[in-house]
């Protein structure tokens, strides 16, 4: 699991989106269950409030005032999801889900009015607070306020982080040896570390190309191995 985290953290620090979506489908395979899913996204609230401090941009709290009570309620569905869905699905349905994300990031194009605001806010907080991959379609209507990168950047972080810390009483996490813990948040700033690096080297596309490779190929392979597990 260390090592998806390390993976992690080179996609979210070369593209500034990506952790969860790498991280949480090849984690909740090897580990089935809910905790799982609020392992990722400590992590990933230990690297947005990293990349949150780190940026220059600045922060459009406008865009709360729409976002926060959707998201809101994006949690409470959330929430129900975990409650009533079996965990035993719960891997291929986190598969799944970072696929449709990704599918979402390319694809769709929000608006920037209330109304895309409101679609992307609930659709976040659900599947984020299910499956920990709900960063995409907030992603997608956030780029289309026209903000530069850096403001997009910083003020994406923030959300990430408020949708994170709501979530984390409700997923809870798993019991792990406190070594875990520490070797984690080594690959985590490493990985986060080397894909700063990363980005400086290339192009801001061909960051982004490569990391929806990672995120599919990491999702694939999860789907794969827990539909066998599961069905084999």
């Amino acid at each position: 699991m260390e090592a998806a985290i390390l993976l992690a953290a080179v996609v979210q620090g070369a593209s500034g989106l990506g952790f969860n979506l790498t991280a949480a489908p090849i984690v909740n395979a090897i580990m089935p269950g809910p905790a799982s899913v609020g392992l990722i996204n400590l992590f990933a609230l230990l690297q947005n409030a990293w990349l949150l401090v780190r940026e220059k941009g600045q922060i459009r709290w406008r865009a709360f005032r729409v976002l926060g009570p959707a998201l809101a309620v994006g949690v409470l569905i959330g929430f129900a999801m975990v409650r009533l869905i079996p965990t035993t699905a719960m891997p291929i349905l986190v598969s799944i889900s970072a696929l449709a994300s990704l599918i979402t990031l390319v694809t769709w194009r929000a608006g920037s009015n209330r109304t895309a605001g409101w679609i992307a806010g609930v659709w976040s907080g659900a599947i984020n607070t299910y499956a920990g991959v709900g960063g995409p379609p907030v992603a997608s209507y956030l780029i289309s306020q026209g903000w530069s990168h850096a403001d997009f950047l910083r003020t994406l972080q923030l959300v990430f982080i408020g949708i994170d810390i709501v979530s984390l009483p409700i997923l809870g996490l798993p019991s792990l040896p406190w070594w875990f813990y520490a070797v984690a948040v080594c690959c985590l700033l490493l990985g986060t570390a080397l894909g700063s690096l990363l980005r400086r080297r290339l192009s801001h596309e061909q960051a982004v190309r490569l990391s929806r490779v990672v995120i599919a190929v990491a999702a694939l392979v999860s789907l794969g191995y827990s539909v066998f597990t599961l069905f084999g």
